[in-house]
């Protein structure tokens, strides 16, 4: 276990509360051979200025930044992410990844929605976005969607799926979000109809890529669950804020063999090679 405690170096333990409203800064992805490879670096600090086409109507949060400022150095580190992802499961294509934390606040959902945008943005993929964290469901916020209805809906009554899911801004991305927050969200992902649910979207679109956001897995069982119905899983932890305790203790919750790789999340070392390079090159073309 060695090797596997020293990938976490940078997740030390600090006091003080995470800012939940902070945008992405940087991500670095430490892909899962042997869970003790070295990851990309850090990423420059980024402000997210939107494109007020984008935000005009629909209220999207500004910590999508792959969206609200797509060339920004922030939406290249999710691409770079995309990449590493897609390099990590060639050999068996992860069509269902499920994004989770080590704790609270350290930027799940926000990296779930960033990654599935950055794949979207593909040729050929198509993406469903599904809000599984069903204690404190927040895409259809972070997307400035109603998300009234949603997957729990779908458990308890067996709505139809396609009278819950939602158009995003994003052409070839749809959401799925959570509904309203239930009295038993352990049993519901936990049951036979949830395995059915992501069995059916993943035949009903070969094509689609599923990315699901869940609680954080050393915080709820539902987490263990899922990660057992799907193809690989993504760590969220936040650079210099997550214990490096509570990150063993989620990949052992999970499954050694189902993490695809970590990612440090607001990662705010400035790298000025990389940020002398992108404002070098945004000149060039203009």
């Amino acid at each position: 276990m060695g090797k596997f405690y020293d990938l976490f170096k940078l997740a030390q333990t600090n006091e003080g509360k995470l800012d939940a409203n902070q945008a992405p800064e940087g991500v670095a992805f430490t892909p899962s051979t042997g869970l003790d490879a070295v990851g990309l670096d850090t990423a420059p600090p980024v402000v997210a200025v939107a494109d007020p086409s984008v935000l005009s109507s629909d209220n999207i949060d500004l910590r999508l930044v792959t969206l609200v400022q797509p060339h920004s150095p922030a939406a290249e580190y999710f691409k770079l992410l995309r990449a590493k992802l897609f390099c990590a499961s060639s050999v068996c294509r992860a069509q269902t990844i499920m994004v989770t934390s080590a704790q609270p606040l350290d930027g799940k959902s926000v990296v779930a929605s960033n990654l599935a945008v950055s794949i979207a943005q593909g040729i050929n993929e198509f993406v469903l976005l599904m809000d599984c964290d069903l204690r404190t469901p927040s895409l259809h916020e972070l997307w400035g969607l109603q998300g009234s209805q949603g997957i729990r809906d779908h458990l308890e009554r067996g709505n139809s799926l396609g009278t819950l899911m939602l158009k995003t801004p994003v052409k070839k991305l749809t959401l799925l979000p959570a509904g309203r927050p239930p009295p038993n969200p352990s049993e519901l992902l936990s049951s036979e109809r949830m395995r059915l649910l992501i069995e059916e979207v993943k035949s009903r679109y070969p094509d689609r890529y599923i990315v699901i956001d869940t609680p954080p897995a050393t915080f709820a069982a539902e987490g263990s669950f899922i990660a057992d119905m799907v193809d690989g899983v993504l760590l969220v932890v936040r650079a210099g804020k997550t214990p490096r305790e509570l990150i063993v203790e989620a990949v052992e919750n999970i499954g050694r063999d189902k993490v695809l790789g970590i990612v440090f999340n607001a990662n705010d070392e400035p790298k000025k090679d990389f940020k002398y390079y992108y404002q070098h090159y945004s000149k060039e073309r203009r």
